[in-house]
């Protein structure tokens, strides 16, 4: 990991071409950003910028509810589903309850008893709300083209890694991913002018425990990656573009030859923050299965 003051922005128009060179060098950029930084940009993504809108729209829309009907939602099992009230998560214990609240959509599954066995962590049905309308279409949309495009990412993990080229995308047929719509509510909280300008911890420190995080950000910012000298970079809003990032699976899968980052969110507006992250996971039976390294003395292990 180096001690980096910006976050390189990737263009990888060239992963859906016919040029192996092109689909090698863009590769080579995102591999050594997950190294190095373990966070990049990427931009030319081929996700329809009018459904980003969309989503954006749809989730201030629900937000702007009431709580007791936002709370209709809720799945008491917090199985991946529904609404989370403010306060009900903590990412680091020593920061406090995260000031944000969220929705979870991930793929809705068969509830009869023999299905959910295996795996009954993640095998429930979306909680989805009754308003605002157009909400489930919006995002069940958004969930499938961030799928096609994580799998479009993982094309150039299989070749920084010299992987096969298909290889995490047939692991990737019915991904256990997780869609959050998130609301950091403006900073009432903060009485001066200093700690407007300071902001406060919105949420703690953490690194995401997956494979791949995509996350689409507002324009209000806030999302920050700590460096291995300890300082804190801002990942500033960037049109047209999400924010990716490594997480601990993919750190375990790689012996950290690709690095799980420490980052927060410093909320400093007093106008309300909009984040969509994308958490995009593997198949059940790859992420039950994988609890060693991947790679091994740059050879291949893979066990399913």
């Amino acid at each position: 990991m180096s001690n980096f003051r910006n976050i390189p922005v990737i263009n990888i128009a060239a992963l859906r071409s016919d040029d192996p060179a092109g689909r090698r060098l863009c590769a080579k950029r995102i591999g050594r950003a997950c190294r190095e930084i373990g966070f990049f940009y990427v931009v030319s993504h081929g996700v329809d910028r009018s459904l980003v809108a969309q989503a954006f729209a749809a989730s201030a829309a629900f937000f702007a509810l009431p709580t007791e009907v936002k709370s209709r939602t809720m799945d008491k099992s917090r199985r991946h589903r529904g609404y989370f009230t403010l306060g009900s998560e903590t990412t680091n214990p020593s920061a406090g309850p995260d000031w944000k609240e969220g929705f979870d959509i991930s793929l809705d599954w068969p509830t009869t008893a023999s299905r959910l066995r295996a795996g009954k962590a993640l095998r429930r049905q979306n909680q989805w709300p009754a308003a605002p309308a157009g909400f489930r279409p919006v995002m069940t949309a958004y969930y499938k083209s961030l799928c096609e495009l994580g799998t479009l990412i993982s094309r150039a993990f299989d070749l920084a890694l010299g992987l096969p080229e298909d290889f995490f995308a047939s692991h990737l047929k019915r991904p256990t991913a997780i869609l959050r719509v998130l609301h950091y509510p403006g900073n009432a909280r903060t009485a001066t002018r200093a700690a407007a300008v300071n902001g406060h911890i919105a949420a703690g420190a953490h690194t995401d425990n997956g494979y791949l995080t995509i996350l689409a950000q507002d324009k209000q910012g806030g999302l920050q990656v700590r460096n291995v000298a300890g300082r804190w970079i801002d990942a500033v809003p960037i049109e047209g573009s999400f924010v990716c990032n490594i997480g601990d699976m993919m750190a375990l899968w790689t012996n950290n030859m690709m690095r799980a980052t420490q980052h927060r969110v410093i909320h400093r507006s007093l106008n309300s923050r909009y984040s969509i992250p994308f958490f995009f996971h593997p198949d059940l039976g790859l992420g039950r299965q994988r609890r060693e390294p991947l790679l091994r003395k740059n050879s291949v292990r893979f066990l399913v």
